[in-house]
């Protein structure tokens, strides 16, 4: 193939995959709760920002917010396992290839940069209020961003693994003492800390510029972003591009005792484990547990903490939903003897199960609060919306996967 022609083909597969897969996850009902808490989130954080002082550490939260966003990320290169193989030969040849690559990946970060600071601004405007100051910052951001794609690209020409953990760390270290210096107008600190950070730069780029491109780490690094987005898709339809991921946690062996391997406990065993063990079922429990306790502590209101409790707990009754498909692609299962409807109950008993638990923890946490009565609307509240969401929304969701 043309190798003027391999980069609009490549790049043109990957945006249709992603709209093909994102009209599955953007259906009504997610676009429903985004929608309700876009909305809600808004407004209390309108409300919020009001309450600001000049006093409040402007800076030190842009610094740890954009140390990591600026940090993150890697050029798309679009290349597969294939590739180490077949465009090996041409390696010296695809530098209009790569320029396209770096391009593309350089307007999705300075998007996602710009998102950021649109929602951040009002925060900036509040405690700063000097427009000018804000405007120079946004061109500052932009900058970065390409540094920082910059030295990663060179970055990854290092055969080691741990050389990319320290250069995360250290770029997520310059970052912060820049925005932070930049904030706080300590201008000489900001143009000793940007000299450090370029010559950081410049040393990995005359360290590596002769080097042959690093295919295996490329080629992972590829594998690894369509690899998030595909376990993201697959809670809402099939994904056969997915690598299931298994992980061992002995530590959570105690909390699996108690479920007998039986016959009739087949799906019980099966799903269990599944849940602590495989994907990423778990990891997303806790994060979404942490962080709707987090905002149920720093919020005030009840209808408010009600509508975060419910919202938190449906999207992670939402994102469970994965469990009743992760196995569909593994034939032995299918010859368990096993009645369906054993699988059903298995599944739903889990699920009532996990979201009870993230219940008890935000009721919990009300009391230590001291918000008794809070605790005992939410209690009800919940309590009526695990009844509908799995008794009657998750059954009927069943029915529909089945068909």
């Amino acid at each position: 193939m043309n190798r003027e022609k391999l980069w609009v083909k490549r790049s043109g597969e990957r945006f249709r995959e992603l709209f093909r897969y994102s009209r599955y996850m953007f259906n009504d009902h997610l676009l429903f709760v985004i929608i309700i808490g876009v909305g809600g989130g808004a407004y209390y954080y309108q409300n919020w920002v009001h309450t600001l002082s000049p006093q409040f550490p402007t800076a030190i939260l842009f610094s740890i917010v954009f140390g990591v966003l600026l940090a993150y990320g890697n050029i798309i290169t679009f290349f597969k396992q294939a590739d180490k193989v077949f465009l090996l030969p041409l390696e010296t040849k695809l530098h209009g290839y790569l320029r396209r690559s770096a391009l593309l990946t350089i307007l999705w970060h300075w998007y996602i940069s710009g998102l950021s600071l649109l929602i951040l601004a009002p925060i900036f405007f509040q405690t700063e209020g000097d427009s000018k100051k804000f405007f120079l910052f946004t061109f500052v951001i932009l900058i970065l961003k390409l540094v920082n794609l910059f030295i990663r690209w060179y970055v990854d020409f290092e055969t080691d693994r741990l050389s990319v953990i320290v250069d995360l760390l250290f770029r997520i270290l310059f970052n912060g003492f820049i925005v932070y210096f930049y904030l706080t107008s300590e201008f000489p600190f900001v143009g000793i800390t940007s000299f450090i950070f370029i010559a950081y730069g410049v040393y990995f780029f005359m360290k590596n510029r002769t080097k042959p491109l690093p295919w295996e780490r490329l080629v992972t690094n590829e594998e690894r972003r369509m690899g998030t987005f595909y376990r993201i898709a697959n809670l809402f339809t099939d994904v056969p591009q997915l690598r299931n991921q298994v992980k061992r946690r002995r530590w959570l062996d105690l909390l699996l005792k108690n479920v007998r391997f039986s016959p009739n406990q087949t799906y019980v065993y099966l799903l269990n484990r599944t849940f602590f063990r495989s994907g990423d079922y778990f990891g997303l429990f806790m994060r979404l547990t942490i962080i709707g306790a987090i905002l149920l502590f720093e919020t005030e209101g009840a209808y408010f903490r009600i509508f975060l409790a419910v919202l938190f707990m449906y999207l992670t009754g939402f994102q469970l939903w994965g469990l009743w498909m992760h196995h569909r692609s593994i034939l032995w299962i299918s010859l368990y003897p096993v009645n369906e409807k054993d699988k059903e109950r298995a599944f739903l008993n889990l699920l009532a199960r996990t979201l009870s638990v993230q219940m008890i923890l935000f009721i919990l946490l009300l009391l230590l609060l001291g918000e008794w009565t809070e605790a005992f609307v939410l209690f009800g509240c919940l309590i009526l919306f695990l009844y509908l969401f799995i008794f009657i929304y998750t059954k009927n969701r069943i029915k529909n996967w089945r068909s």
